[in-house]
């Protein structure tokens, strides 16, 4: 009886997602559902196997969420929002790892269902019902669909396998993912190197963006790459005392070709950060970190205007002290969230919303370039306020059991949220799958 109800689930899992791949298929193009449909059928046969419980199957499937979260095959215009076979393998692939979560779900639940996950639980279900609100309803809810599944597919992970295979499957493709970009960089300037419209004119300029579409998403993909490395260095080692180097060497290359001053401090508090608490050194951190503060505040007076050049990539003041222009988008948020404080304009809404004042803003964007004025824009006041309990009861949880995974996880997520909008933009990306991390670690567990 339960081998049939096995069944009847595997097959209803691999129908929702070829059904999944064949909508959103008919809906771009002919042409385009004609050249999906090999895809569509290995990814039928790999689902398969994982609701078979096939191991190398399901660390496969993570391994392939991983490397397609942000991959870009093809260059698109600003302004396009068509469905196109990026999408439609996007989509397919989140319907497919969610269909997994669900048909398993008696194995993870009692990790979101903890008393701390509440708020997030919460959080998770504000997002789709913004799109009451929305611009876009569809867009909306498709968006915040991928972030809930994000989070359904770290809780069916941990659930299935130890954390360090889970870290080192998304390491390997987060790896994979820095190289091949390298490649493209020097095999295909115009796709690899980072392109940038101003005055409607086209640039392409020697930053690497690679497979990643921006290079600040490349940046934060090589980013979270150092950081599973320094977590899971000793098993590395322990592997193949090459492969600690290796994918180091591979990570921070990409990290550094991106030239995103913010990623690389990011990288380098977080990860001095992890050494502190492997430590169990925290006086030792307060103390550098007191340090650094009185430095600053000594050399500031002196030096600024000297410091601020030398650290923007124009050589001038201004560019560092409005953030790149990133205080001109605040202001722009701050006003517009005021006309719809509580539910905002939807999740995801950014996209429509944001270049319709162009104008005020001085540029094109899609985005607020801020985790928090990201969320106030596009979920509103509750939506913040149910984000930032959810840190609140992580953090504390995290500091209650003193576990250092989600404590990074977090100082990720909100470090990267000070000048981007994190995992919270669009579809999920790899700051959500940090979040997803956080949420849904087990805090009485270190990986070693």
């Amino acid at each position: 009886m339960i081998a049939a109800r096995q069944n009847v689930a595997m097959i209803a899992g691999v129908g929702v997602a070829a059904a999944a791949v064949a909508l959103f298929a008919a809906q771009a193009a002919p042409s385009v559902a004609v050249a999906s449909l090999p895809a569509a059928a290995c990814g039928a046969a790999l689902l398969y196997l994982v609701l078979r419980g096939n191991r190398a199957a399901t660390l496969l499937l993570l391994f392939a969420t991983v490397f397609l979260m942000q991959a870009v095959f093809r260059i698109r215009a600003y302004d396009d929002k068509d469905i196109d076979f990026q999408v439609i393998i996007k989509m397919a692939m989140w319907v497919a790892v969610a269909a997994v979560a669900v048909v398993y779900v008696r194995h993870w639940a009692h990790l979101l269902l903890r008393p701390a996950n509440l708020p997030a639980l919460l959080f998770l279900l504000w997002l789709p019902l913004t799109a009451m609100v929305s611009p876009s309803p569809n867009y909306t809810l498709a968006s915040s669909f991928t972030v809930v599944a994000c989070v359904l597919a770290c809780a069916f992970a941990f659930a299935r396998f130890e954390a360090s295979t889970v870290f080192l499957t998304i390491l390997a493709s987060v790896t994979l993912f820095c190289a091949i970009s390298i490649v493209v960089y020097f095999a295909l300037p115009e796709f690899g190197h980072y392109v940038y419209w101003l005055n409607e004119e086209r640039f392409v300029s020697p930053r690497l963006a690679g497979i990643a579409g921006s290079a600040n998403n490349m940046a934060l993909i090589a980013s979270f790459g150092l950081i599973l490395v320094a977590i899971e260095a000793r098993t590395l080692h322990r592997i193949n005392p090459l492969l600690l180097p290796a994918a180091a060497a591979i990570c921070g290359a990409a990290l550094v070709m991106t030239n995103s001053r913010m990623a690389l401090v990011m990288t380098g508090a977080i990860v001095v950060m992890m050494a502190l608490l492997n430590w169990r050194r925290l006086y030792l951190g307060l103390f550098l970190v007191s340090t650094a503060l009185l430095a600053a505040v000594a050399i500031l007076p002196f030096g600024q205007d000297t410091l601020l050049k030398a650290v923007s990539r124009s050589g001038t003041v201004g560019e560092v002290t409005s953030f790149t222009g990133r205080t001109e988008i605040w202001y722009t948020v701050l006003k517009l969230a005021q006309v719809q404080p509580w539910m905002g304009y939807g999740y995801g809404s950014s996209v429509f919303v944001l270049p319709e004042h162009t104008d005020a803003i001085g540029f094109s964007t899609s985005h607020a370039h801020n985790l928090f004025l990201q969320l106030l824009l596009t979920t509103g006041g509750v939506g913040l306020l149910l984000f930032l309990a959810t840190m609140l009861a992580l953090g504390i949880r995290a500091v209650a059991y003193r576990n250092r995974i989600i404590v990074v996880m977090l100082a990720f997520v909100v470090l990267n949220g000070l000048t981007e909008s994190s995992g919270f933009t669009t579809l999920a990306n790899i700051c959500t799958l940090a979040f997803a991390i956080a949420v849904t670690y087990d805090p009485q567990k270190e990986s070693r």
